[in-house]
């Protein structure tokens, strides 16, 4: 059977995560398997249904099954019982750096940063930002009418201001 690439189900349409203990993780039918070694049972996971599989003392794993989640964009985070510690982690579709290479040539560079401040001023208030101003005149126009923002939903809904509330106790006494 042909190995046919899988594109990843999107994070927001799956489950977050699955701890799984005392078992072994393989690949049965394009799937992944989980099988308990003392009962004999078995329980599949649809492939790519969760967002990360959690390997808890006494899991083992397949070759297999690792690849499996690499392909799926599966998370692979092997921890202490109950997920108290983390002891290590897998990159879930390999390591790519292009991304992060792409957001950093887009901080470095000044005037890019500005053109990413802006257009971002657009998306949240749906009009264009004042022309010829910083990043930080930017920033502080967009704290003003978010705190502004705040104050009207405050009075909306009838609730009091964050600066009352540190007197709050002695308004009830």
């Amino acid at each position: 059977m042909a190995f046919l690439p899988l594109k990843p189900i999107p994070i927001k349409d799956r489950n977050s995560m699955i701890f799984v203990a005392m078992g072994r993780i393989d690949v049965r039918d394009g799937a992944f398997v989980v099988i308990d070694e003392v009962n004999g049972e078995r329980m599949h996971i649809p492939v790519g249904s969760v967002v990360c599989i959690l390997l808890e003392p006494g899991t083992r794993i397949s070759h297999a099954a690792v690849k499996l989640a690499a392909t799926t964009g599966t998370l692979l985070i092997w921890v202490e019982e109950a997920g108290v510690r983390l002891y290590s982690v897998g990159q879930p579709g390999g390591a790519r750096s292009d991304k992060l290479l792409y957001q950093a040539k887009l901080a470095l560079d000044e005037a890019l940063r500005l053109k990413v401040v802006r257009k971002m001023f657009e998306l949240r208030f749906g009009e264009a930002a004042p022309e010829r101003r910083s990043v930080d005149q930017l920033r502080g126009i967009e704290g003003a009418r978010v705190r502004k923002t705040y104050e009207l939903l405050a009075k909306q809904y009838n609730i009091m201001p964050m600066h009352l509330t540190q007197f709050w106790p002695i308004l009830i006494v």
